[in-house]
């Protein structure tokens, strides 16, 4: 093309210009094609110039055509030297283009992180044209450097990191010559090092490739570095994070597995509209399979509803799922579900989770038990407390009326007379309810003591049938009596006696008149059995369970009853368990009586008693005792001084442990009733003081305690005392004490 550009305008400029074209043609050849096509291109325009001029004056020396044939001559040199030189250089960047986009095309399929930093080795010391290289790692902040990859060369003492690039152009001649030994000895004589420096600046680690001849890195080889240290760098944090997430998923089910909450992860299921329809499992952890019965393989990647058929038919579950999905928040519910035969409550919270909905559910079905009892509970204790305030009421109305009576001075001995017996009925009347409820106390906090004895079945029953005979006579029940003489119990003849009244009163109660209420006993396999029968309104099957409850009245008893505070059955259940027995229930149905059945030890052994009761004490019959009363309840301790004093006795008062002791170390009474919950200085410890007292080792000592909580804590150390009264103290009960020791 340039011979012909020349041969067309030659008409014009003749042999002026003949060379012209041939200096682009040069540089194309040689930039595109080569050194030498470039010198062909050249020689041929050289040949074409020769031609077009005139032969002759080309041989002339120093003539006008031999000097512009020279200088195209050197002008084509020149331009072969350029573009040859420009030619290599943009054949390396190519090259170098073409590696690097292979090394990142090559390192995106390569899953683990030790290949990856060897690909990126191999390709920086190929492109440097060195043998050995290194890249070390740091594991962890602070960690020193290991081995990550390297190539003949594995020596991690060697890798020289820092926050900037370390080039040792001769490790002979540089400063660090601590380590020419080392490099000596790895016949390394140059180092090209480049940091691995993450995105917030830690250093991860460094890039080394190491050459046996000094030598310094080229511009190029300084960007090669600064590309292969950065795409080094990316994959290392890649890695790390990979791994820190990793990390973090295996504690995460870790946790979840070892979680005794069930907890699962859904993934909505939608429709061609966009709602949802329903949701597929994802994970499972092992609490959440046992609920479901079933291993939570089954259950991953599976609809709910295809594994529990009806788990959406409480919509309201669904929904709540739903709404927290909708409104990424969270939700909680207590539900109970019917899903597959599981009827427990769930207290169940979902919550959002990257599109998914984490689900925790907790078994509450214990719990809702729990309030439920509670709740009865309360109700129970409500009526309780209606059905005392009205119990302890009632008596007060005649109380009230009598001591007017007395006090009337138009009254008659007569009708004097007439009102105290009504006071001291109805005082009798309460003072059995609250016995009643002090022993249930007792009883609940373990405080009871029993004094047992052996003891004659038919005696003990004879005395409960005395307490309960008014009532079976008032409603003209027929009593039958089947006891056999010779039967003995090992027992506390008050407690059992006790026992037996309750049951025969409880039958008088809740048989219509003219009924028929049956004792039977008998002994069997070692037990002890006594029956109390009635042909009364029975109890319905359903509340036999809770017919020894605390404060339990029978909602088709409570319409026969005369009164009560519906615990006499958990006070005889009490009692009978203390003895080392059990009592039960049995019933055809309402209207059909009923049975209550006292089984005890039927094994007689030695009589133990743990307070030895008042008749067993000898004594010596003395009246006109000097009692010294100590009790920090004023009208209580006047009332029963001036009841002593009618008596004959001499009674010193004292309303604190302190005024106690004087009047002992005053007076040296001859009894000392003592209240073991006195103010200042309890009464416990005026008894041990006035004990070991010289002249108190004769003085007769007796307890008084409370029928409230805090009492019976202190009734056991009523032990160190002769004997021990429970308030309300029964006047008639202490003089025939007093009289007796």
């Amino acid at each position: 093309m340039a011979t012909s550009l020349h041969w067309a305008i030659f008409p014009v400029t003749q042999s002026r210009v003949t060379f012209i074209f041939f200096i682009p043609a040069i540089v194309l050849a040689t930039t595109i094609a080569g050194r030498w096509p470039g010198v062909l291109v050249a020689v041929v325009g050289l040949i074409n110039s020769a031609v077009m001029k005139s032969p002759g004056m080309l041989m002339v020396p120093n003539s006008a055509e031999q000097v512009a044939l020279i200088s195209s001559a050197l002008v084509s040199i020149m331009v072969i030297l350029v573009g040859d030189y420009y030619r290599s250089i943009s054949r390396r960047e190519l090259s170098d283009l073409h590696e690097l986009h292979e090394l990142s095309a090559t390192l995106a399929s390569i899953p683990g992180l030790t290949e990856q930093l060897r690909l990126i080795l191999s390709t920086f010391a190929r492109m440097h044209g060195a043998t050995q290289g290194i890249i070390c790692t740091h594991k962890a902040r602070g960690d020193a450097l290991t081995v990550a990859a390297s190539i003949s060369f594995g020596n991690s003492d060697l890798a020289l990191v820092d926050r900037v690039r370390v080039v040792v152009t001769d490790t002979e001649t540089d400063v660090r010559a601590g380590l020419r030994d080392q490099f000596r000895a790895a016949g390394v004589r140059s180092v090209h090092a480049t940091p691995l420096i993450s995105r917030d600046g830690e250093i991860l680690g460094v890039l080394s490739v190491y050459f046996p001849q000094p030598r310094r890195p080229s511009e190029r080889e300084i960007r090669i570095a600064d590309i292969c240290a950065r795409k080094a760098a990316v994959f290392i944090e890649r890695a790390r994070a990979e791994d820190l997430v990793n990390q973090r998923d295996r504690r995460f089910e870790s946790v979840l597995e070892s979680s005794g909450v069930p907890f699962i992860i859904l993934s909505p299921v939608r429709d061609d509209t966009g709602k949802i329809i329903d949701f597929r499992f994802v994970f499972l952890n092992t609490a959440a399979a046992n609920v479901m019965r079933a291993p939570s393989g089954e259950f991953a990647g599976r609809k709910v509803t295809d594994v529990l058929p009806r788990a959406w038919d409480d919509r309201a579950r669904f929904d709540m799922y739903i709404d927290a999905l909708e409104h990424n928040e969270v939700r909680q519910i207590e539900r109970q579900t019917e899903a597959d035969s599981n009827s427990n409550w769930y207290h169940v919270v979902a919550s959002p989770l990257d599109g998914d909905l984490a689900v925790w559910f907790a078994d509450i079905t214990k719990r809702k038990l729990q309030e439920r009892e509670l709740l009865e509970a309360d109700r129970r204790k409500d009526e309780f407390l209606a059905t005392l305030a009205h119990e302890l009421r009632n008596p007060l109305a005649p109380i009230r009326q009598a001591a007017t009576i007395a006090r009337n001075e138009n009254a008659s001995d007569a009708q004097k007379r007439w009102s105290n017996n009504v006071i001291e009925r109805q005082v009798q009347h309460m003072s059995l309810l609250l016995d009643d409820l002090l022993d249930v106390s007792r009883i609940t906090h373990g405080t009871l003591q029993l004094r047992k004895q052996r003891t004659d079945l038919k005696s003990i029953l004879g005395a409960a049938v005395e307490t309960a005979r008014p009532l079976i006579d008032e409603r003209r029940h027929q009593l039958i009596v089947e006891v056999p003489d010779e039967l003995q119990v090992n027992a506390d003849p008050l407690r059992l006696a006790q026992v037996l009244s309750n049951l025969l009163t409880n039958a008088a109660k809740y048989t219509a008149p003219n009924g028929t209420i049956r004792v039977l006993a008998m002994q069997n396999d070692g037990m002890l059995s006594v029956s109390v029968e009635d042909s009364g309104i029975g109890i319905a099957p359903e509340e036999l369970p809770r017919v020894f409850g605390m404060f339990a009245q029978l909602r088709s008893a409570q319409e026969h009853a005369a009164g009560g505070l519906g615990i006499g059955l958990a006070l005889a259940r009490g009692i009978v368990e203390l003895h080392g027995g059990r009592i039960e229930a049995a019933s055809a149905g309402v209207g059909k009586g009923s049975r209550f059945t006292v089984h005890l030890p039927g094994k007689v052994a030695a009589a133990t008693t743990t307070v030895a009761p008042a008749a067993a004490r000898g004594g010596n019959g003395l009246s006109n005792r000097r009692i010294l009363l100590a009790d920090d309840n004023r009208d209580a301790a006047e009332s029963l001084a001036i009841l002593l004093r009618l008596e004959g006795h001499e009674v010193e008062l004292a309303h604190d442990g302190h005024a106690a002791l004087r009047s002992f170390e005053t007076r040296c009474p001859d009894v000392a009733l003592l209240d073991i919950g006195m103010p200042n200085a309890n009464g416990y410890e005026v008894a041990r003081r006035i004990r070991a007292a010289p002249e108190g080792a004769s003085v007769l000592l007796i307890a008084i305690t409370g029928w409230a909580q805090d009492a019976d804590k202190l009734e056991s150390r009523a032990a160190g005392f002769d004997h021990h009264l429970t308030k309300p103290i029964e006047p008639d009960a202490l003089i025939g004490l007093l009289e007796r020791s």
